[in-house]
């Protein structure tokens, strides 16, 4: 408190602030201040967050693969209340104590964040720390599935990843960075004792003001960069196995989800797809003749053809890739030009930071590219923490030049802070088939929102084992509300076909994909929201209501964006307890008005899933499609859920380029008066596309109205 009342006495200087005792050298990017007894950095980037910067040196704003490229600093001013220095933004501000060390952090209206910070430096290593009250989310799921953290890992693994982030409900977030990526800052809450490490005498810690998780991501985004959107056919329901037979194996599978009217927009191939055996058992040589970079005759003898034939039917190829080599000959190449990761050992990994590395492995995946294949599925990167950072900007590269404008997409089993900005999915590894498996998984993905990965993903059905068709009916449902949706099975289990598991079971799952391709106009604007603001698409209910402490490490309940609450079932027997928030709830299926906060009991049939939307929800509903590009002349539906006001903003595009970054999109604002009981609607942007919605019917309660949807429009209820 008295630092805070000294700032209130002194007077903040002009940005051309110049000392007179050399305590502070003005930078660009903000001032450095002598310190206790070091050199300390107060500098501000991105116009997203301040940088508190410490080196055995000189301090600087480290160059890291974690942040945006495109650094900009803040406008600030310098302030000047010897022994205090610090800088001032519109967004908050930071101070030091040139006596002492200490470090504060206030918010935009000088309220304190921290006021007790310090900093200290060991022969290897810089720690910094603060006491905190409030409790913490963000770090990833590798040191705990729970939402509530107490710390963070330095480390990913099988569908695992530690980011060195954090947010705090007192009101800040903060993000590390180290002197090297691949061994990151971490951080741990003991008895109220926050300690950030940096593994080497160099360190930056991130700090913005958020007040809430909303604004913590915003930040992050801001930092790190914003999560562009995959193509719009990822958001469908993408199907994956290993254990493709053959070339007519495949055209039956294809056949048959069509004739069974079972949507799906990709077919993903495992090993089979180019070689004729996995590489687990190749030694540290490689094997003579192993084919790493083409096609396996047996499954495509032909495969542009084939991969055209699939396309012309809707579905699109991505195909499993390996971060390492099986080829011996290629062995060789790499290790004589030291492209491997760890070359004293027998590991056979590439290491895709080498410039050199990458434009050779560039140039041996262009053919499968340039025949027709349309996204990868890299696996088993985890060998060192910026694996797959690097290894997405050689396939990112690769598609620019062979298919210019056209949307990355990657499934990737782990992720470091940054990889959002390549339209990057990660899936939480290889689970078992197990109802405690399907638990877990949107503990996994929950995690994920909140550490800045935006587009999680499982193995519906789990990976190893054969599940229950209830375990599995069960798991389609609850993939519904994933971010992406996608089914996957090991070798010689029952591939998750929902033909193959009985009419009930196929029945159930049909549901379950018609419901998800409805969703695709509301899920699919949520990923621009994402864009835009940083809001995960799936969200911890405790984003919505952060006073409600029933939810604050809740899990096994979810929205997708604000209004959509999804509670399957994740256990055996069709039953379970929901509960539903403050405020007026409806059941999404019949209709019915549950008033919160209140706990329910549900009990529902194999094809039935527990869904709520809360008042004052605008539901964009698709007609059923049988894959994402599929074109009708149908009318959008238009649900609204009265009981509050209610505002939705729907985005569309040409669902495959980037040019909605340069504003080529069609925005409907759509509106709810609950008063006047007036629905409206305003239509901005130049994008006017054949997939764009011209007409909709709009659903209030068991009223229903039709309009063409033009620039703009007004019913009354």
């Amino acid at each position: 408190m008295k630092n805070r009342m000294l700032l209130l006495l002194f007077a903040i200087q002009a940005a051309t602030f110049i000392t007179t005792n050399a305590q502070v050298t003005k930078t660009s990017s903000g001032i450095i201040v002598n310190a206790g007894g070091h050199r300390v950095g107060l500098f501000t980037t991105n116009n997203a967050a301040f940088c508190l910067s410490l080196h055995a040196a000189t301090p600087l704003l480290i160059k890291s693969t974690f942040i945006e490229i495109q650094r900009t600093s803040s406008p600030y001013t310098v302030i000047s209340a010897p022994p205090l220095y610090g800088i001032k933004t519109a967004f908050g501000q930071i101070t030091i104590n040139a006596t002492t060390g200490t470090w504060s952090l206030y918010d935009a209206k000088g309220q304190p964040l921290i006021q007790d910070g310090t900093y200290r430096f060991t022969d290897t290593s810089v720690e910094i720390n603060h006491t905190t009250q409030g409790v913490l989310y963000g770090s990833g799921n590798i040191s705990s599935k729970d939402l509530k953290k107490n710390q963070s890992a330095s480390a990913v693994g099988n569908g695992v990843a530690g980011i060195p982030y954090l947010w705090n409900n007192t009101g800040y977030s903060a993000f590390g960075v180290s002197n090297n990526d691949n061994t990151p800052a971490t951080w741990t809450n003991t008895h109220q004792q926050l300690t950030w490490k940096f593994p080497s005498k160099a360190a930056n810690l991130y700090l913005w003001p958020a007040s809430t998780i909303y604004e913590g991501a915003n930040g992050y985004v801001k930092l790190t960069g914003k999560p562009k959107l995959p193509p719009r056919w990822a958001f469908g329901y993408l199907q994956s196995q290993w254990g493709w037979e053959d070339s007519t194996y495949i055209s039956n599978v294809l056949t048959k989800f069509r004739t069974h009217h079972l949507p799906v927009d990709a077919f993903i191939f495992d090993f089979e797809w180019y070689t004729t055996t996995p590489d687990y058992s190749v030694g540290k040589a490689g094997k003579e003749g192993y084919n790493d970079f083409s096609f396996n005759p047996k499954l495509f003898p032909r495969p542009a053809k084939q991969i055209a034939d699939m396309k012309a039917q809707g579905v699109k190829f991505i195909g499993i890739r390996k971060p390492r080599l099986g080829n011996d000959k290629r062995l060789d190449t790499a290790r004589q030009n030291g492209w491997l990761n760890n070359p004293d050992t027998d590991s056979r990994d590439l290491n895709f930071s080498n410039a050199n590395l990458r434009k050779w492995f560039e140039a041996r995946t262009k053919p499968m590219l340039q025949t027709g294949v349309d996204a990868w599925w890299d696996d088993e990167g985890e060998s060192y923490y910026t694996c797959y950072y690097w290894w997405n900007t050689a396939q990112y590269h690769l598609l620019s030049a062979v298919r210019p404008n056209y949307r990355h997409f990657t499934i990737n089993r782990a992720f470091s802070p940054g990889n959002q900005r390549f339209g990057y999915c990660t899936w939480d590894g290889d689970i078992q088939s197990s109802w405690s498996s399907l638990a877990d998984v949107p503990k996994d993905l929950l995690n994920f929102s909140l550490a800045g990965m935006y587009y999680g993903a499982c193995d519906i059905g789990g990976f190893h084992g054969t599940p229950e068709k209830e375990t599995l009916v069960r798991w389609f449902q609850a993939g519904v509300f994933f971010p992406i949706m996608r089914s996957h099975s090991d070798l010689g289990t029952t591939a998750r076909f929902p033909f193959l598991w009985g009419n009930d079971g196929e029945a159930a799952m049909r549901k379950a994909l018609e419901l998800r391709y409805q969703l695709l106009p509301y899920i699919y604007s949520l990923g621009h929201e994402a864009y835009s603001t940083g809001a995960p698409v799936m969200r911890p209910l405790v984003m919505e209501f952060p006073t409600d402490t029933t939810v604050a490490n809740m899990t096994d309940e979810w929205l997708l964006g604000k209004g959509l609450l999804a509670a399957p079932l994740l256990n055996p027997g069709g039953k379970r307890n929901v509960y539903l928030p403050a405020g007026t709830w409806y059941d999404y299926f019949n209709g019915d008005v549950i008033a919160g906060p209140k706990t329910i009991a549900v009990d529902k049939q194999l094809d039935e899933i527990p869904v709520y939307v809360r008042a004052g929800t605008i539901l964009p509903i698709s007609p059923v499609v049988q894959y994402s590009e599929q074109t009708t002349t149908a009318p959008l539906e238009m649900h609204i859920y009265p009981g509050k006001n209610g505002q939705f903003k729907m985005v569309e595009d040409d669902g495959t380029s980037y040019n909605y970054i340069k504003g080529a999109i069609r925005t409907t604002m759509f509106s709810w008066d609950d008063t006047t009981k007036t629905f409206s609607w305003e239509v901005s942007g130049a994008y006017a596309g054949k997939n764009v919605y011209k007409t909709m019917k709009v659903v209030v309660g068991k009223e229903e109205q039709r309009a063409a949807i033009g620039k703009a429009g007004k019913l009354t209820f």
